[in-house]
């Protein structure tokens, strides 16, 4: 008998002599092994464990032919459960080897149901992680769609209530176009205003109308004495009046005298520059300066500051001057005057003498 232990199981076994160096399935874990050679079991009892072999190499050899019934090509010949219950009959195991090979098989049967279980576990807890996932995007989906179908109702409520108003839905790019549009119509309009206007003016050229040009109105104002024939009439009275043109109120004469400086804040002489005239005084030299539209006629009255009158107004002269101001005679102040129509088209430099 050959004695050796399992490489596999480590179980004792025996087989015949016959047996040695054969392969064989162990009755215990069901392995491929080869038994040892007779000599190594004659010189050893017990043999050491020989390489796992987890495939049976293939022999290509032919079957050994001996005379020996007892030995069989396990090259050519399949192992079936028969054959391995006779092998287990042949084979003579201990009863504490028995023992432990049945306490092995059942420890590997459980192992195996419990690894059943756990598969079948971690397969349902699978099945049941992707069954949630699509309940949680169908239900997103559906979501979805509910407000789709909300925004819709929404848009069609909108539209709805315009037309029933008679709204106009416009775009923002269409208001900006518009507004561009509307923006450069004003500027060119205000560059064509601007460029047809016509030049500034003065406040007297504003105020009348139909008025192109302006002339100057120049003179000089003296009066004979004994000791001097040409006296200088210091702070003389001149005034301009037109024709064609009388104010809605006559003027009044307060702060208006020969003489006196005149206050350019008086209503009076505001108004006889609106109308289309002018006041002023002589220098110190008895020169005077005024500025009036040319192409209109003008009555000039030159108060003397310094010569009394020798005689009284004529009427025609008052009633005159009276078309302009409410008291003729207070604003002569017993002063020797000079009333003339005079004609204004150029520049003119005038003398005017008190005899």
């Amino acid at each position: 008998m050959i004695k050796f232990n399992c490489p596999h199981c480590q179980q004792s076994l025996r087989v015949p002599v016959s047996r040695a160096d054969t392969e064989a399935t162990c009755p215990g874990c069901h392995a491929q092994l080869r038994v040892p050679p007779a000599v190594a079991a004659e010189e050893s009892e017990v043999l050491a464990a020989p390489p796992v072999v987890s495939q049976p190499p293939e022999i290509t050899a032919p079957p050994v032919v001996s005379e020996d019934p007892e030995l069989v090509d396990l090259s050519v010949v399949e192992i079936t459960d028969s054959d391995l219950e006779s092998d287990l009959s042949a084979l003579e195991v201990p009863a504490d080897a028995k023992d432990n090979l049945a306490s092995t098989g059942e420890q590997c049967a459980e192992s195996g149901s419990s690894l059943s279980k756990e598969n079948e576990l971690v397969q349902s807890s699978l099945l049941e992680d992707r069954r949630r996932k699509v309940e949680v995007s169908s239900k997103v989906f559906d979501d979805l769609a509910d407000r789709v179908s909300e925004e819709t109702t929404a848009d069609s409520k909108i539209l709805s209530h315009r037309r029933a108003h008679r709204q106009l839905g416009v775009s923002r790019s269409s208001l900006y176009m518009f507004a561009a549009l509307i923006l450069f119509v004003a500027v060119t309009s205000f560059w064509l205003g601007a460029m047809m206007s016509p030049g500034s003016k003065s406040q007297v050229e504003t105020e009348i109308a139909g008025v192109d040009d302006y002339v100057n109105f120049e003179g000089r104002v003296t009066f004979r004495t004994d000791n001097d024939p040409e006296a200088i009439d210091e702070m003389a009275l001149v005034m301009l009046l037109p024709e064609d043109s009388l104010p809605s109120e006559k003027f009044v004469e307060n702060g208006i005298v020969a003489g006196v400086p005149l206050d350019e804040s008086l209503p009076t002489i505001l108004e006889i520059r609106r109308l289309g005239g002018d006041i002023t005084t002589a220098g110190a030299q008895g020169q005077f300066a005024m500025k009036v539209a040319s192409g209109h006629r003008y009555y000039l009255l030159v108060v003397s500051a310094l010569k009394p009158a020798e005689k009284e107004p004529r009427d025609q002269e008052l009633e005159e001057l009276g078309r302009y101001f409410g008291s003729p005679a207070r604003l002569l102040d017993g002063k020797f005057y000079r009333w003339s129509l005079e004609v204004v088209n150029t520049n003119r430099d005038v003398r005017v003498y008190h005899r």
